[in-house]
């Protein structure tokens, strides 16, 4: 934007009202605004638009497996609470973390309500593991996978996580980096 001497030093009867100087320029470019807020308004490109619609898309309810008998089975749909942040694990499909591959940032939410952002599937990792059958037992290994939702999580995602190192650390705490 053009300004002129007088808009400058903004001298003591200036108001950002008065007209002067590139009056006539400054009109112009407050209707070029309007017509290009607009135009993004319509199109849903406003940044707030796109907020919206990507916590619409983490937000789609999802159904939690039942366990009747009260075991963890490999292939439920489970949440994972943390003890210490009395938070529920979530993961942002829309926070990219800067890696050779693509990885996303997990965190913890007050959300207690199931969402694809929050809901996990309980994986086996080694079918030949020493159990015959499909409950979670103390010390077998497993895998907790993000299910595919949304235009970010294409295929299944796996949670990881990795020691701190100089380039390696979690935003806040400065802990261990989670991603998926």
């Amino acid at each position: 934007m053009q300004f002129t001497p007088q808009q400058l030093t903004g001298g003591p009867r200036f108001h950002h009202r008065t007209k002067i100087g590139n009056w006539s320029e400054d009109q112009e470019l407050e209707e070029i605004r309007i017509k290009d807020y607009l135009a993004k308004k319509e199109s849903g490109q406003l940044f707030v638009t796109a907020k919206q619609r990507q916590l619409e898309e983490a937000l789609v309810p999802e159904r939690l497996s039942e366990t009747p008998d009260g075991v963890l089975r490999f292939g439920q749909t489970v949440m994972l609470l943390s003890q210490q942040s009395k938070g529920y694990l979530s993961i942002n499909p829309y926070d990219q973390v800067a890696k050779d591959y693509p990885a996303f940032m997990l965190t913890t939410s007050l959300n207690d309500q199931p969402a694809v952002r929050n809901s996990f599937i309980i994986e086996r990792c080694d079918e030949n593991d020493g159990f015959d059958d499909d409950v979670v037992h103390y010390a077998q290994l497993f895998r907790v996978v993000m299910a595919p939702f949304g235009s970010k999580l294409q295929g299944p995602t796996y949670m990881h996580s990795e020691m701190v190192t100089a380039l390696a650390a979690a935003k806040f705490s400065r802990h261990q980096e989670v991603t998926a």
